[in-house]
């Protein structure tokens, strides 16, 4: 970047006050960093700007369209995973302690055409902590067009047991004393 000259101040003592002023190309700190400050405030707003179109985009599509939705609204507790690279065999759904732990195991063997042999092991494993308000006792799978939902009721609340309320009577006195205040 060339910067418009400049002129630099004479050092005290030697041969500097007989040679002249001095001429640099180097432009001055200030004038740098501010330049800088403005380039970076404009790439901030270009990153948040980024990401609030991600955040558009994440909150208006379905939780079947993302690969991994959870959700534990009103319902209950809900997932959707896209397994659709994994056959049902390969699937393994748990439910340890409050957590779901969803394991996918796939491995693949090949021989080419020059004999040379390739092997391929995968494995996706993903967990997800179930509310207190799910019912993880009651948990069931589905898988439909390669998303496999997990899913868990609301948990019933227990009925309150029935009692009587009293009612309190305030003496008449106290209602006209009231009033007057």
């Amino acid at each position: 970047m060339l910067c418009r000259l400049q002129l630099a101040p004479p050092a005290p003592g030697g041969l500097l006050p007989w040679l002249g002023p001095v001429r640099t190309l180097w432009p001055q700190p200030g004038a740098l960093l501010a330049e800088l400050e403005r380039e970076m405030r404009l790439e901030l707003e270009r990153a948040r700007d980024m990401l609030s179109g991600f955040e558009r985009l994440f909150s208006t599509a379905s939780p079947a369209s993302l690969p991994s939705a959870a959700g534990s609204a009103g319902d209950g507790f809900s997932v959707c995973q896209d397994v659709k690279d994994f056959a049902p065999e390969q699937l393994s759904v748990k439910v340890v302690g409050r957590k779901v732990v969803l394991v996918a195991q796939r491995e693949t063997q090949s021989v080419d055409a020059q004999g040379a042999f390739s092997y391929k092991y995968e494995v996706l494993k993903r967990e997800w902590e179930v509310p207190r308000e799910a019912d993880a006792e009651a948990l069931s799978c589905s898988l439909r067009d390669g998303c496999l939902r997990i899913s868990a009721p609301r948990r019933a609340l227990p009925p309150a047991p029935e009692r009587n309320v009293p009612i309190e009577v305030a003496p008449p006195d106290a209602d006209a004393e009231r009033a007057k205040a």
